[in-house]
């Protein structure tokens, strides 16, 4: 830490903030001293010059690492360690550890904060309730529930000579913003995050407060009521992007033709089975079978059976979440099914799952093929149009064909009718949903497939509409607005993604000598999309580099080697129709039209 930026800055009487991991603040009363958050415990050094011999206690805002992380590994102290009360959970080493132990059980990573310190913090006193008060010298500090970085975040209230403080520690940030936004999602699709921050600051707006005191940035000394304000709106805002995409729309619901022992036929060759599979039959009876969950497998052995002699010999994954594909050994194991998977998912659950992003299965899912990333796949008498489909998760492709004189897409979770989850999977950081690189040209490339019927995942088969995917390109462009607003930088990438996603840039491929490479064909033919018609939105992508074929192609009852991801996982751009930049500003609503057409 620079010299200059660890001095003490002098806030109101008896009052510093010191630079640190975050904001540190100190209150003094004779020669002791209280802070409010640690960081990395580098500002003790310049105590001496505040006139403070000791520190009585240290009181947290919340649990995550930027305000503790000095204090992992110290079970005995010279002061006293309080947080508010709820936090045990996210910062006692016991804890933890028992959770991380629970998380290992798992069949699938789960949805977490990555900012915990996850070694934890011994010795921390969760007692701080809101609306109660606690003293220190002549300091009366009153608790508020500032919740949005956490559950139980807190601020305090103190009166300094004639100034009121509020040391709110990430609840604000100037510019009416918010410190790594990413932190509202308490989950991956709803806003209940950023409803509970709303709550927290329309608290703060009650109370008569000169100067807002945060975390991380410069201090807020003018107006903070205004900035709060502001703030809130913008999490109302945000809060309403994680709503309706298509508002009004009507789902359309396709009705099967027949219900049998949890399995749906919708029309001659097509059945879906479980919660998110499809069968789809062949002439020569075959199968191919669309998102293989574990859970599901039961319903397709059943159908199988109930159909007699068909064998499934392929199979597609729409996206990279466990419940879409954690099956596809136990198929290439029991039938010797071969996996004809998009690059971009094989890319993710071809290697054992790293960093935050959520729901991958733990056990690595192998490709036999690799399909275009955008292009044409025939099997057997079917012929499939194949598209990188970013949008729930950027790891997400769709699949077209004809099925019976109706043009189907598998579309796994992306897009929903709007009674199940607002019409969406939702969309979340850690998920790396994206907003002009993913549901703005996925929805476009609906508007030009125009399928009759979208096979989606939790048994969402509906009739598409023109009108729906037009609303959810003018709700995408509202979303990033949205989150937009919220970061402080104005650059989504510095704020949003980026914290969330530093592990993908250091995926390094695995090496020549040791990785195998799935065949690019096989039995079945791939080829690129024909150029389209001019009013249609193109599908072609820059082809990728052909990889070198296996000297033998193994056979699909054992593993096939894993398949070699890209240096840089996480592409920036994707075709759309006109290629937009990674958004700065927000657009005009002229703009906005002209580049809808």
């Amino acid at each position: 830490m620079g010299e200059s930026l660890s001095k003490p800055v002098k806030v109101a009487r008896d009052v510093w903030m010191i630079p640190d991991l975050c904001n540190v603040y100190v209150l003094k009363a004779g020669k002791s001293g209280l802070a409010i958050d640690f960081g990395s415990g580098a500002w003790m050094q310049r105590l001496p010059t505040l006139g403070i011999e000791r520190i009585e206690q240290v009181l947290l805002t919340h649990h995550h690492a930027d305000q503790c992380a000095g204090l992992a590994g110290a079970a005995e102290r010279e002061f006293m360690v309080r947080s508010p009360a709820g936090e045990k959970p996210n910062i006692d080493p016991a804890d933890l550890a028992r959770r991380i132990q629970e998380w290992k059980k798992l069949a699938y990573t789960p949805y977490f904060h990555s900012a915990a310190l996850w070694q934890g913090v011994p010795g921390v006193v969760c007692d701080l309730y809101p609306d109660s008060e606690l003293w220190f010298g002549p300091f009366c500090l009153r608790i508020v529930h500032t919740p949005g970085h956490g559950m139980h975040a807190c601020s305090y209230v103190v009166e300094a000579g004639d100034l009121q403080l509020c040391f709110c520690g990430d609840a604000a940030h100037a510019g009416a913003t918010i410190w790594e936004p990413y932190h509202l999602e308490w989950d991956h699709w709803t806003g209940e995050g950023a409803l509970a921050a709303w709550q927290g600051i329309k608290r703060l707006l009650g109370i008569g407060i000169d100067r807002l005191l945060p975390s991380h940035g410069p201090l807020i000394e003018s107006a903070p009521d205004r900035t709060l304000l502001a703030l809130a709106g913008k999490l109302l805002t945000f809060y309403n992007a994680k709503g309706c995409i298509a508002p009004g729309e009507k789902d359309h619901f396709i009705a099967p033709t027949q219900i049998f022992g949890g399995t749906r036929r919708y029309l001659d060759a097509l059945y879906q089975f479980g919660g998110n599979g499809y069968l789809l039959v062949s002439k020569t009876n075959e199968g191919l079978v669309v998102d293989p969950a574990l859970a599901d497998l039961p319903f397709l052995d059943n159908l199988l059976k109930r159909l007699g002699n068909v064998r499934p010999t392929a199979m597609l994954i729409t996206h990279c979440h466990f419940d879409h594909c954690d099956g596809a050994a136990n198929l290439q194991a029991a039938y010797r099914t071969r996996a004809y998977l998009h690059p971009k998912i094989a890319e993710k659950i071809g290697r054992p799952p790293s960093g935050p992003t959520p729901y991958l299965p733990v056990k690595p899912v192998q490709a036999d093929v690799l399909l275009p990333e955008n292009g044409m796949w025939t099997w057997n008498e079917y012929e499939f149009r194949v598209a990188h489909w970013p949008g729930q998760t950027w790891w997400h492709a769709a699949y077209l064909t004809t099925v019976n004189r109706q043009k189907v897409l598998f579309g796994g979770d992306s897009f929903q009718p709007v009674s199940r989850w607002n019409g969406t999977g939702g969309f979340c950081a850690n998920n790396n949903s994206r907003f002009r690189e993913g549901f703005i040209p996925s929805a476009r490339l609906m508007l030009a497939w125009q399928p009759d019927i979208l096979a989606n995942g939790h048994r969402c088969v509906f009739r598409f509409t023109e009108s729906r995917f037009r609303q959810i390109i003018d709700w995408a462009y509202f979303a990033e607005r949205a989150v937009l607003a919220l970061c402080p930088s104005g650059d989504l990438e510095a704020d949003y993604y980026k914290p969330y996603h530093p592990h993908e840039r250091k995926v390094m491929a695995p090496k020549p000598e040791t990785a195998k490479l799935p065949e690019r064909q096989a039995e079945s033919t791939v080829r690129q999309a024909p150029a389209p018609a001019k009013k249609a939105v193109p599908v072609s992508a820059p082809k990728a580099k052909d990889k070198p074929r296996p000297n033998k192609i193994a056979k699909a009852t054992k593993t096939v080697g894993r398949v070699k991801p890209k240096a840089k996982p996480v592409v920036r751009q994707t075709p759309v129709v006109r290629q937009t930049p990674v958004v700065r500003h927000a657009a005009s609503k002229k703009k906005q039209k002209r580049e809808r057409g």
